[in-house]
């Protein structure tokens, strides 16, 4: 119970450092860089997450198959090596397409910028998946404490730059770039120091021969990931493009207003809900692969944990979320409209963490055809959606398509779940306590609206 305890708090130890960096760091940057240049990296920032989801899959298949007991544990490092060599593979070959276009049609995008872009995308790919091999194995305490210390590195000396240095687009891209390769390397190095110590060599491979094996690999996981990289453009659709559109069809400081509350609302999803579906989607795995009942157990912790965690804090504190972002903010000037985006945006994302449930189990089962297939439907309905209101000038509406997504997201993937053999009794489970849920949280928001009322 007590290495349970730590290797939990170690998830949420390392989310702490993005919660830092989007809490604290990210007003401070708006200030420093000024609206028209923080809205261009809020830009860069959006395209570079966007690149990211586009990781084949490799990401989430890496991190399920490293837990599953029936898959040989020399196979599965020789899959993360090869899941590696795949994206960065691809990314390079976009890179260098990018160039030849330029060159071409003599555009006049600044070099270095997409440069440092690239660095920045693969460092970040090579993180989420060395992040996702390490939970896949339980190593939760080293995951979590690299996390940790690249997000606030990279933050922090961001920060000592553009204030100290340069207050600059340029300056702030290339120490990004710098500290995220630093941490790439350190996150290629440990699950190969950690496979080597827990785990032994019984082929003797070389370094030669293991890449050798590692690269035959490549293209069996491509194919196995297309169908996740359709879900990745659907995840880039959903999570970025409202981001890019705004960019084109609103003002610098809407942009600006809108980035800083989709940061705040994005807490409940990123920094509470996301350690929480990465500490236990491997027990379900693990215990699942193994034929132990101990799966469903584990589902419906995770259930009440997305309910106890993220939506009760989440009601409780929606009443006060005004003061709460005017301390955040303090005296910048785009308060009002970061708490009209937010005031939808965080019932919004707190929907998304309960989404998680049925997600998991869809990967558990590995349906990934499904979740393509309707991650595609949707997230074109989404960005048709998206585009319309943009260019009607109704951006306020924008944060109600999160709603409506998350909102179709738990029902249709839950009812795809009840059809799967593997994890229907999960959902079967869930449905028998799912009124003590909803009741619980409408106690929370009740109990933080007289709260508010007797404060205010």
């Amino acid at each position: 119970m007590k290495k349970n305890i730590i290797d939990l708090g170690m998830l949420y130890f390392g989310k702490v450092g993005a919660l830092v960096v989007g809490f604290f760091l990210m007003p401070v940057y708006s200030l420093i860089l000024g609206p028209t240049q923080f809205s261009s990296v809020a830009f860069i920032l959006s395209l570079v997450n966007a690149a990211v989801t586009l990781d084949f899959g490799m990401s989430t298949i890496i991190g399920r198959d490293s837990s599953d007991h029936s898959i040989h544990k020399d196979k599965n490092y020789n899959q993360y090596i090869a899941s590696l060599m795949l994206v960065t593979s691809f990314y390079s070959l976009i890179f260098l397409i990018t160039l030849l276009y330029n060159d071409l049609f003599s555009n006049q995008i600044n070099i270095r910028i997409q440069f440092f872009s690239l660095v920045l995308i693969l460092s970040s790919l090579i993180q989420n998946i060395s992040i996702s091999y390490l939970n896949g194995i339980k190593e939760f305490r080293v995951s979590g404490g690299m996390l940790f210390l690249s997000v606030i590195a990279r933050g922090m000396i961001s920060y000592l730059v553009i204030k100290y240095y340069n207050d600059s687009v340029i300056a702030f891209m290339f120490t990004q770039a710098v500290i995220s390769f630093f941490f790439a390397i350190i996150f290629i190095a440990l699950p190969s120091l950690l496979f080597k110590r827990n785990y032994i060599d019984n082929e003797g491979y070389t370094c030669s021969l293991r890449t050798a094996s590692s690269a035959l690999l490549v293209l069996p996981l491509a194919r196995k990931g297309l169908p996740l990289l359709f879900m990745g453009v659907s995840a880039t659709l959903v999570m970025q493009l409202d981001k890019i559109v705004l960019a084109h069809f609103a003002p610098a400081a809407t942009l600006s207003a809108y980035y800083l509350a989709f940061t705040f609302s994005t807490i409940p999803i990123l920094a509470v809900a996301g350690p929480i579906k990465q500490y236990f989607q491997p027990y379900i795995v693990s215990h699942l692969s193994q034929g132990n009942e101990k799966f469903r157990d584990y589902s419906l912790k995770l259930f009440w944990c997305l309910i106890i965690f993220v939506a009760v804090p989440s009601a409780i504190g929606y009443p006060f979320l005004k003061t709460i972002i005017s301390i955040w903010l303090g005296n910048n000037i785009l308060i009002d409209d970061v708490v009209s985006f937010s005031l939808i945006l965080l019932p919004a994302f707190a929907l998304g963490a309960i989404s998680y449930f049925p997600s998991v189990l869809l990967i558990v089962a590995e349906d990934y055809k499904f979740q393509s297939v309707f991650a595609i439907i949707t997230s074109i309905l989404f960005a048709v959606i998206l585009y319309l209101l943009a260019m009607s000038g109704v951006v306020t509406k924008i944060p109600w398509l999160f709603f409506i997504y998350f909102f179709s997201v738990i029902i249709f993937c839950s009812l795809r779940c009840i059809y799967l053999r593997k994890v229907k009794v999960c959902v079967n489970d869930v449905l028998k306590h799912c009124p003590f849920a909803l009741l619980g949280t409408a106690v929370a928001y009740v109990i933080g609206h007289y709260a508010s009322i007797l404060v205010g």
